[in-house]
Order: C-alpha cells, then structure tokens, then sequence
C-alpha cells in the first residue's frame, strides 16, 4: 500500500474517531490539524459520507447518528 493511501486512510480514522468524540468536526479544524489543503478533506468527507459514515454540513460534518436524532425531532 502507497504511503500517500496509508495517509489518507489514517486521517479519515481520525476524522470519523473526532466525530465519535465530540458528534461533530469543521473542516476548518481539520484543515490544520491535519495540515493539508481544503480539497483533502472535502474529498474524505465525501468518502465518509457516500460510505455513510457521517453527514457533511456547511461548516463541516456530523456523526450519522446525531443527524439521525434530528431528523427524528
């Protein structure tokens, strides 16, 4: 496996261990701690999101499960 796919598969963990964490990351966050662009993490969160893992927001993502809770409301 490249490095660069090893990266990316460790970096969408994190994503989706934050998100287990708090229910919710910003891409804003994100884009610093991980140091990389605002495409990078758009793109794993698209990858998050068709794998449905998490539901992107304006700012950001939820947990699946959070956006579940709100949709039942």
């Amino acid at each position: 496996m490249s490095n660069r796919k090893m990266q990316n598969i460790q970096r969408q963990q994190t994503i989706l261990l934050l998100l287990a964490l708090d229910g919710k990351v910003f891409s804003k966050t994100l884009k610093q701690r991980f140091n990389v662009s605002d495409n990078i993490i758009c793109n794993d969160m698209i990858y998050l999101e068709k794998a449905g893992l998490l539901k992107r927001i304006e700012a950001g993502a939820i947990a699946v499960e959070e956006c579940l809770e709100t949709e039942e409301k």
